[in-house]
């Protein structure tokens, strides 16, 4: 089944039914419209968009329903200390959802539109329901990454994003898992990435001057 109805059904069984039963295919809400006016963007996902994004979440996916060796993926702790922005609303509001309802799940957000695919998931904006704060959420199909034997590399990614926490890389707010997924709960940049802000310089290539900028944000 897609992404869109599993997350259907836990919103269903959830015992915290309040605010929480809609569907993770209808439009965009008021606050998702307030964001894509902070990003400049005023283009919302509808129906068609997000089932066909949940058919073709996961590139090369296995029908597969077993899933072999799920305790390949190690624990994840989130520390207290992380992320480095210690005032982040963000984290603020998954922490108030973690003492409130014992853990996260996917019934805690609203996945409004896909931004991306890679080779083990893909990528969609998610709102922590009730809070207007947005992520971005790599969800993983675990039989796929089962019968690709991508479970490792998925682990390996988790790990490393969970032991980084530095202002220039995306931080990792929390992990967590279903019967069916694997999902990853990263800061949302919507600025867009490098190579995208290449393809539009002039001549497809940066200045002197702001190459020594990103080197030096790297170093």
């Amino acid at each position: 089944s897609s992404l869109e109805s599993y997350t259907d059904q836990e919103k269903k069984t959830s015992n915290q039914t309040s605010g929480k039963n809609s569907s993770v295919s209808a439009k965009v809400s008021d606050g998702a419209s307030s964001l894509a006016k902070n990003s400049g963007s005023g283009k919302t996902s509808d129906h068609a968009d997000l089932v066909e994004s949940g058919k073709s979440s996961m590139c090369r996916g296995s029908t597969s329903t077993d899933v072999s060796d799920e305790s390949t993926f190690s624990s994840f702790s989130s520390s207290v200390n992380k992320p480095h922005k210690t005032n982040d609303v963000r984290w603020e509001a998954i922490q108030a959802v973690r003492s409130k309802d014992g853990s996260l799940g996917l019934s805690h957000f609203r996945l409004l539109k896909r931004l991306g695919c890679g080779d083990i998931g893909s990528v969609y904006l998610a709102e922590l329901s009730g809070t207007k704060c947005y992520f971005a959420m790599k969800v993983m199909d675990k039989a796929s990454l089962a019968s690709r034997k991508k479970l490792l590399r998925a682990q390996t990614e988790r790990e490393i994003l969970s032991s980084l926490d530095h202002p220039f890389l995306p931080s990792l707010y929390s992990h967590f898992e279903t019967d069916k997924f694997s999902c990853l709960v990263m800061e949302f940049c919507p600025g867009g990435d490098l190579h995208t802000l290449r393809q539009r310089q002039p001549g497809k290539h940066f200045s002197e001057q702001a190459v020594k900028f990103y080197v030096a944000e790297v170093l």
